[in-house]
């Protein structure tokens, strides 16, 4: 494996870990950006790291050309080093702070007004809602839900750029 790959994906991960601990231990996570907003740019910051990486892999390890093949394999193993790393810390972040945080919030009047919007609950059902929400947290739901998006993005940034950078 290239050392800038596994130096690039390390780094994006620091700085993404050092991004959420301070929205949740800065008390921002159930705030409308961190709740709504946080987790998607942490996403999408991983793009330019995936194409900054195959332009210097191309450029100064390969001399200047890179196969689309080659290029989609370095931003790929970019997100998969991410993925792996950022995965145990949502599990750990989730086992720490978030399955608190996520029952703090089912229980908010935030939540209820939520469920207020929705005309074919009544409000005698919203304490059973309420308990099987918190019943069925899970920091495995967490992380899927979380590598979801993040396979998404990575998937087509690496495929696109390598369009772009590949010189054969």
């Amino acid at each position: 494996m290239n050392k800038r790959v596994l130096y690039s994906s390390i780094i994006y991960c620091a700085i993404v870990i050092i991004y959420k601990l301070i929205i949740v231990l800065g008390g921002y996570q159930l705030t409308k950006f961190g709740f709504y907003f946080s987790h998607i740019l942490s996403v999408f910051f991983i793009i330019p790291f995936i194409i900054i990486t195959m332009k210097q892999v191309r450029d100064k390890d390969m001399g200047g050309k890179i196969s689309g093949r080659n290029a989609m394999a370095v931003g790929m193993t970019v997100a998969a080093i991410a993925m792996l790393v950022l995965s145990f810390y949502t599990y750990i972040e989730f086992e720490w702070k978030l399955k608190d945080l996520s029952q703090q919030y089912y229980h908010s009047k935030d939540y209820i007004e939520f469920l207020g919007k929705n005309p074919k609950l009544k409000p005698e059902a919203y304490p059973q809602l309420i308990e099987d929400n918190i019943k069925n947290l899970s920091a495995f739901k967490s992380i899927t839900a979380k590598l979801f998006s993040f396979l998404f993005v990575t998937l087509s940034t690496a495929f696109i750029s390598a369009l772009f950078i590949k010189r054969n």
